[in-house]
């Protein structure tokens, strides 16, 4: 079995307040990109699961989402073995929410593989438990999630935004992030919502995140990148979730594509995305 999982971007991400159990409670947009990893699930008879990938700097077998899945499910079957293989392409701890999609996907492809028959509810809850993020995977559409992100409210998004994503290899810590938030609660992101719905590009300038301030203060050189895409004709330019990826919003494609020729040279990944 093999199981694409795409990347997410934040469009808007406010933080509303510190709750008593130490979380920020927060209301965000979120949209899946044309950016994805690979999953390849395969059972075997050993009862036992196997873990391969492209990519060496994953950490502890088991700190991995991907495995805790395995490990929460596995009794659920009479034989839990299996081999996965994670072809990793989003960048690490960079704000796409790359071990959370994996995770999603992870859980989903163990309900067919297995045949658990989980709803779709059953597997957000099962997500839920691991990750803030991973229950916005099992929409089909962009969402505005609330709580700590697991209240999901998907709806239809009827613009299309060209978008390109950079990211220079910086990683950062969402927890080191999320101490040193402040809290706002300004962003109107139901008048976003509506305005998306509608198609109506002045959506895009309502686009903000509370955390670049945070982010930015931490890592100073990333207003580098956002100088580069405003200097490039980016008509918005946002730090996706607690970064360090950086994404910017064109209107015309000879702009776009002009902005990708002279910044794809320049750091580690740029790249032309979609929603999806």
């Amino acid at each position: 079995m093999k199981r694409k999982c795409y990347a997410k971007i934040n469009l808007s991400l406010d933080s509303l307040y510190r709750r008593p159990d130490g979380y920020h409670e927060i209301d965000t947009i979120m949209a899946r990109i044309n950016l994805f990893d690979e999953l390849i699930i395969n059972k075997n008879d050993s009862g036992k699961f196997s873990y391969s990938s492209n990519n060496d700097n994953i950490g502890d077998l088991e700190d991995n989402l991907i495995y805790k899945v395995w490990h929460m499910l596995r009794d659920r079957t009479d034989n839990p073995g299996l081999d996965v293989k994670l072809i990793k392409n989003i960048p690490i701890a960079a704000g796409l929410a790359g071990g959370s999609t994996d995770a999603a996907e992870m859980i989903k492809g163990l309900n067919e593989l297995w045949d658990l028959r989980l709803s779709s509810q059953e597997m957000m809850d099962i997500g839920a438990r691991l990750g803030a993020d991973i229950p916005f995977f099992f929409t089909d559409t962009p969402a505005r999630a609330r709580g700590i992100g697991e209240i999901i409210s998907p709806f239809d998004n009827n613009l299309d935004m060209k978008i390109l994503l950079i990211n220079d290899g910086t990683h950062i810590s969402s927890a080191e992030v999320y101490r040193n938030l402040k809290d706002y609660g300004h962003i109107d992101n139901g008048l976003i919502v509506k305005k998306l719905e509608y198609g109506d590009h002045s959506a895009i300038f309502y686009f903000e995140n509370v955390m670049e301030d945070v982010v930015t203060d931490l890592y100073p050189h990333l207003l580098d990148i956002k100088g580069d895409f405003l200097d490039n004709g980016a008509e918005v330019t946002l730090i996706s979730g607690s970064g360090a990826s950086i994404f910017g919003i064109f209107v015309d494609d000879e702009t776009y594509n002009l902005a990708y020729e002279n910044l794809k040279d320049k750091y580690d990944f740029v790249k032309k995305v979609e929603l999806v």
